[in-house]
């Protein structure tokens, strides 16, 4: 039997033998160092077109980085070597504080192997708890105000359960507590986000999330509540990004060589109606369903060219359809003879490599599925509701070896991802939050990312984004004077607005916006993240600039 067969043999024979089906949550620094292999051409393969993986395909991953050290560069070995000590082949329970415990307290904490506050393996099952332990000091200047600052501290834990090949659990739960000056503390997306903090006034804000997963040999079927990444462009997901807060759904992955096809059906959130009964019962809150459901048959005919194509569907105000549940039917046609009351999209996706170290990935997203743009004159069309983005990723070795550059444009033309006479029912957002990028309709804009690795601890980035927007022209009481497609909340009114919607007209508003980010890892549970962000923020001749700095401590936390 040659050497490929019995690496092969006992790779698969590993995942066998143990449960790796907990996933790894999108943030984790160990998808960049996959990302850059597969630029690399070491993991020609490797597909992070929709986030997160489980454990188990991280450790796949990782050891067929090991096969191909030959080909990496010292930094890369001193990162892979790192990552197998996060992921390794079976938990181990004396890595376990509270039971059979082999570190003292202070090695817990500094140690780069997998560890945990309470573990327990068999031979069939295994679950652990980590407490989950976060502070972040804030400090914001905005022009014409004082300095103001605020300190941010969450606490909770996580408790996994695996058993056999096929099943896991996780459960994740913490609270928050916010200080200091609130304006300096809305700038945290976990407390800008929060009802308790934005509705009830206090101080707290808290989250969970959590899912079971059963999986066996192509097949997937998850159901829960965390955080998914939809897109080809790893900083900038097109189709779902880290914009809205995290919604339930269930989830149906299919995998077979060359071939994947993901499914997702997801509860969103629309805000709530306030509506006044009578004296006895006052006000009564109410909120209508709302419903996603997204689709993406994926194909990889060589190693360096991958394709996808997807559908989506927001529809609301009604019970589930099954329709929509359905993994496998055309949606816009089973739309149709809905009679046509849902909003749908067709994307399509692709990653190029033409040479080792150089990769192109571009998405495009058709609101409505209307294609009169084709007809001549139609270009500016109210109707044209199109997204598109394109990117590029440099690494070594067209670049210094610890060096990544990566490159991005989008554009949305006026009205896209709204939807007409419906409000924000059925816009491509939940609870007010774009589900995609954070960016409005009729936007361009254009990003460049620049990584430096100082080790396989210590990380670098600075982004720049130079954004124009073409917002809806309103008056100084408030009212519309003209609607230009500029609100993802408002869409084209027929009668109304103008059939004529021209990439961006209206009220011009730039952004150039400068960020950069020092991540330095302690140990397997330990890392701290240091930002700094400056903005410039222009509107009729009015500059406003933001001056933002934070210092976050994770303690199994990313």
């Amino acid at each position: 039997m040659g050497t490929k067969n019995i690496w092969f043999f006992c790779l698969v024979f590993s995942t066998f033998t143990f449960s790796q089906n907990l996933s790894v949550n999108p943030k984790h620094p160990v998808y960049d160092f996959l990302n850059q292999l597969r630029i690399k051409n070491i993991l020609s393969w490797y597909d992070d077109a929709i986030l997160p993986l489980t454990r188990g395909e991280v450790f796949i991953q990782l050891q067929k980085a090991k096969d191909s050290t030959a080909m990496m560069s010292e930094n890369d070995k001193g990162r892979l070597h790192l990552f197998l000590q996060f992921f390794p082949s079976s938990r181990k329970s004396n890595n376990s504080f509270f039971y059979n415990n082999s570190y003292g307290l202070g090695e817990h904490f500094f140690s780069w192997k997998e560890n945990y506050a309470y573990s327990y393996q068999d031979s069939l099952l295994s679950f652990s708890i980590a407490p989950l332990v976060t502070t972040k000091n804030i400090f914001l200047k905005k022009t014409a105000e004082q300095l103001h600052s605020a300190f941010l501290i969450t606490y909770g834990g996580a408790f996994s359960l695996e058993y056999s090949d096929w099943f896991a659990a996780y459960l994740e739960v913490w609270n928050g507590y916010q200080g200091g000056d609130k304006k300096a503390s809305m700038t945290d997306q976990r407390v800008r986000q929060s009802f308790s903090v934005n509705h009830t006034g206090i101080n707290y804000f808290d989250q969970t999330t959590g899912y079971v997963t059963l999986k066996k040999d192509i097949f997937k079927l998850q159901i829960g509540r965390e955080r998914i990444l939809w897109g080809v462009d790893r900083y900038d997901q097109f189709i779902l990004n880290e914009t809205p807060q995290t919604f339930d759904f269930i989830k149906f992955d299919l995998s077979y060589k060359q071939f994947s096809y993901k499914f997702l059906h997801g509860w969103l959130v629309q805000p709530t109606a306030i509506a006044y009964v009578d004296s006895l019962r006052y006000d009564v809150k109410s909120r209508n369903a709302k419903y996603i459901a997204t689709s993406r048959f994926g194909y990889q005919p060589f190693s360096n060219l991958s394709f996808g194509v997807g559908q989506t569907i927001i529809y609301a105000n009604r019970p589930l359809e099954i329709a929509y549940l359905n993994p496998f039917l055309f949606w816009e046609s089973a739309q149709r003879s809905l009679n046509d009351l849902d909003n749908s999209f067709l994307h399509f996706d692709s990653r190029y490599r033409p040479v080792g170290g150089l990769e192109f990935n571009g998405t495009i997203t058709f609101d409505d599925i209307n294609f009169n743009f084709l007809k001549k004159d139609e270009w500016n069309s109210a109707g044209n509701r199109i997204a598109w983005q394109i990117g590029f990723a440099i690494t070594a070795p067209l670049l210094l070896e610890k060096l990544s550059l990566y490159g991005d444009h989008v554009q949305i033309r006026p009205y896209t991802y709204s939807h007409p006479n419906g409000g924000e029912v059925l816009t491509y957002t939940n609870n007010s939050f774009p589900l995609g990028l954070d960016l409005q309709p009729n936007t361009a804009m254009t990003s460049l990312k620049i990584v430096y690795d100082f080790n396989e601890k210590l990380t670098s980035s600075f982004l720049y984004r130079y954004t124009r927007h073409g917002d809806n022209i309103i008056d100084s009481t408030g009212n519309m004077i003209k609607n230009v497609g500029g609100s993802i909340l408002l869409s084209y009114r027929k009668g109304t607005d103008s059939p004529i919607a021209t990439f961006l007209d209206g009220e011009e508003v730039t952004t150039n916006f400068y960020a950069l980010t020092l991540r330095y890892l302690i140990s397997y549970n330990l890392n701290i993240v240091l930002r700094g962000e400056y903005s410039i923020y222009a509107q009729m001749k009015n500059d406003k600039k933001t001056l933002l700095s934070s210092l976050q401590i994770n303690y199994n936390f990313y």
